[in-house]
């Protein structure tokens, strides 16, 4: 698997999330085809992005938002859980959910990405790659096995 990014990353070498992230967050969880070029396109928006969880087992992206997002999140290519508890991709049973955390190095302090500005990135980055020659709308759609 290839992490792409146009944009430089720090990595945390650590499945902890970032100290300064608070308890009360939710987590928007998406598909790295999908997760990947959205926040691509936010980071060359110029929007501010949060620290951000690969989960490299499930081939999913793990974003904290705001913690009123969970009952107002409706997308179909994603979904929204309190993160407090749920910091992993939520796929239960016994294998759990292992990954790395990255951040921008200019973040300044941003502690999470902008819910709406996600929701918005995903939507058009979705009917962007869906529309693409040659895509397949079956990867868009990757989930947790």
């Amino acid at each position: 698997m290839t992490l792409r990014s146009r944009y430089l990353w720090q990595i945390a070498l650590g499945q902890q999330p970032p100290a300064e992230l608070p308890s009360d967050l939710a987590s928007v969880r998406v598909g790295l085809a999908l997760g990947l070029p959205t926040i691509d396109t936010l980071v060359e928006d110029g929007t501010d992005v949060g620290p951000v969880k690969y989960c490299l087992d499930h081939h999913q992206l793990v974003v904290p938002v705001e913690a009123e997002t969970v009952h107002r999140w409706r997308a179909p290519h994603s979904d929204c859980v309190p993160a407090a508890r749920f910091w992993n991709c939520g796929v239960g049973g016994y294998r759990g959910c292992s990954g790395l955390w990255v951040n921008r190095p200019s973040t300044n302090g941003t502690a999470v990405t902008p819910a709406g500005a996600l929701h918005d990135a995903l939507s058009l980055t979705r009917a962007r790659l869906a529309t693409a020659p040659g895509s397949f709308s079956r990867h868009l759609e990757a989930r947790c096995a």
